[in-house]
């Protein structure tokens, strides 16, 4: 796979939730996303009242994002716009307190990944992170383009390599136009609202696209937009060819984010 590969449709919950690495007990359904022989898939799924969703220890680091309802996981509630970091190896249950939507990213490896920019993480002490918006760190990205991503995870964890955000443009009425830029992961962009155009494709919402290492690529936009990106492991972007690679981690986004390697600039 050496070009971006768009889901067929957006995803409907239809069929069974699908996960490749968890237990679905009770009541659901979901749509999977996962292109031949890449490294990361996505699952938009529903859950019925009581239905539960059980991890073991064979699997690499996931995240479950709440579109709407409650996820119970042992006493904390996972409502609107919150996140569950699963990481590599560890065994949770959880369960839904009503009708809940979720969008749930992993990976096909069983494990963290350990020969990334920032090695790999700590071997024990692996568990789960439940990441609230409001508990999110943020980066307010300037240079023009004054959107923000919402970090609930970039990959400087302890013990989790994970990067998974929310890129807001809602602020962008009349469209918006990206730099051209590739990404030293493998990712996934899934579309909360609005529409995204790469190239010759349209991602509309409730659909994703995935963006293999190392492809260049750019989006633009016709209105307001929000998506989620997710990728297995701390990742590098480079805009103009030959510049020095952007390490995109919140600490680092920060300090350069008045000049904004990424995405620079709005219509």
């Amino acid at each position: 796979m050496n070009t971006p590969q768009l889901s067929d449709r957006p995803a409907t919950s239809e069929g069974p939730y699908r996960a490749p690495n968890c237990l679905t007990r009770g009541s659901s359904s979901g749509s999977l996303f996962h292109p031949e022989g890449f490294s990361l898939w996505r699952v938009v799924g529903e859950l019925h009242g009581g239905a539960e969703l059980e991890w073991s220890t064979e699997h690499g680091d996931e995240a479950v994002f709440v579109q709407s309802g409650i996820l119970d996981c042992d006493g904390r509630q996972l409502t609107d716009g919150s996140t569950l970091i699963v990481e590599a190896g560890a065994s949770i249950v959880v369960r839904s307190v009503g009708v809940t939507q979720v969008v749930h990213f992993g990976t096909v490896a069983a494990a963290s990944p350990t020969g990334g920019l920032l090695g790999g993480p700590a071997g024990q002490g692996r568990g789960i992170h439940v990441v609230r918006p409001q508990e999110a760190p943020s980066v307010h990205f300037g240079g023009g383009d004054n959107a923000t991503s919402v970090y609930f995870a970039d990959g400087t964890c302890r013990s989790c390599r994970i990067a998974l955000f929310l890129y807001d443009g809602s602020i962008f009425a009349e469209g918006y136009a990206g730099a051209s830029h590739f990404h030293s992961e493998d990712e996934i962009m899934h579309v909360l609202d609005g529409e995204l155009h790469v190239g010759p494709l349209t991602v509309a919402r409730g659909a994703c696209i995935a963006v293999p290492q190392n492809v260049r690529y750019c989006f633009r936009t016709s209105g307001p937009f929000r998506y989620l990106g997710y990728r297995a492991d701390v990742s590098t972007a480079v805009v103009q060819p030959g510049t020095d690679p952007v390490l995109e981690t919140v600490a680092n986004l920060t300090s350069t984010a008045t000049t904004n390697p990424v995405r620079t600039n709005s219509r």
